[in-house]
């Protein structure tokens, strides 16, 4: 198989396997709590952060299957939960208890963006639809419907203008929205497949746009020009098979590139590459979830994932205070997938990390 159909069957579908450096398989080793665990001392210790009060009493999130995290760039204790096929769950009280958005109840939501400058304005799809809230998740209506059959895969907000909105398609096109996602239209349309786009906080009408397994791009003039970035990254094997991309919270024009060879850093908004020295070698383990410290960039967090048939497969979290230097290994919480993971931006010792289990299809 090859990394791109791996990558979307685990994620999409959603891939992977494996937990705290044990491996598993279905007969044998039942899959354990998925849902949202979180760690208060930087990864050392777990517990479940599934609470979910209802009409009928308090139920659990633990047999949710998460599909990444999100956080509001306004509000540091609040969380988003994009599920596979369950709905949207929010968090305003660091993951302690969780809501649902009730219009959003069985669907997969694909992405998720906060207004920057209003955390009750919230814009969320689920592959087809772009739906918005005003008013805190209580009501939502559909801002845009995809006619072309072409997935909708990320959404964000232009940082400088609020009233801007992102959103890319699979296919390869990126809509604009200047008026909160009212009406749209296109911008740009690339020559490959799209799975990733981030707007800079730091840096206004800046946007970075990743491909399946082809391409990295960045604008910096709100989508009116582009600059190629793939050039820097080829010189790294299997670079260009992405998984994720963070941008530091705090440290200006620094970001991370997460893809089949490893850890990449960049410190000039993706032109040069550094790769961060991890005790996998590169190439032998799949990262689905990195988190930086919003206050110290060389304390880092990773999880690696190997890959089995079936079930089978295994992961390891590593922790790093010193760049890369050195990493300690701690054993997970569940054996269930880890595929996100987040940090407090102000309570910095304080991790969440999201778990799921393939799909039965």
């Amino acid at each position: 198989m090859s990394h791109k159909l791996l990558f979307f069957s685990a994620l999409a579908l959603v891939a992977t396997l494996g937990a705290g450096c044990v491996g598993f398989s279905g007969s044998s080793a039942p899959a354990g709590p998925m849902g949202v665990f979180r760690s208060t001392d930087k990864g050392d210790s777990w517990a479940q952060s599934n609470v979910f009060p209802t009409t009928k009493g308090v139920k659990s999130l633990a047999g949710v299957k998460v599909y990444r995290i999100f956080t509001d760039p306004s509000d540091p204790n609040a969380l988003y939960l994009a599920t596979r096929g369950q709905g949207l769950y929010y968090s305003y009280d660091k993951g302690d208890s969780w809501q649902m958005a009730a219009a959003m109840q069985g669907r997969y939501i694909y992405a998720l963006a906060v207004d920057p400058t209003d955390k009750c304005t919230v814009l969320v799809s689920d592959g087809a639809n772009i739906f918005k809230t005003t008013d805190c998740s209580r009501t939502w209506k559909t801002v845009y419907t995809e006619q072309r059959g072409q997935r909708i895969v990320a959404l964000g907000f232009d940082y400088g203008k609020h009233t801007t909105v992102y959103t890319a398609l699979f296919g390869g096109q990126i809509l604009q929205s200047l008026n909160t996602g009212d009406s749209w239209r296109v911008i740009k349309t690339f020559k490959y497949n799209l799975q990733w786009l981030a707007t800079d906080p730091l840096t206004p009408g800046r946007i970075y746009v990743a491909g399946a397994d082809s391409g990295f791009t960045r604008s910096d003039d709100g989508g009116q020009t582009w600059i190629s970035l793939s050039r820097g990254l080829q010189s790294f094997n299997d670079s260009l098979y992405f998984y994720r991309l963070v941008l530091h919270p705090s440290k200006k024009d620094t970001l991370y590139w997460i893809s089949k060879y490893g850890i990449l850093y960049s410190e000039d908004a993706g032109n040069i590459w550094t790769d961060v020295k991890l005790l996998s070698p590169p190439g032998s383990v799949n990262i689905y979830s990195f988190a930086v410290n919003p206050s110290n960039p060389k304390e880092m967090y990773y999880v690696g994932t190997v890959l089995g048939e079936g079930a089978n497969s295994r992961s390891t979290f590593y922790k790093t205070t010193d760049g890369g230097n050195n990493w300690v290994t701690k054993k997970l919480p569940t054996n269930t997938i880890p595929v996100s993971m987040v940090i407090h931006p102000t309570e910095t010792d304080t991790l969440f990390m999201g778990f799921t289990v393939p799909d039965s299809k």
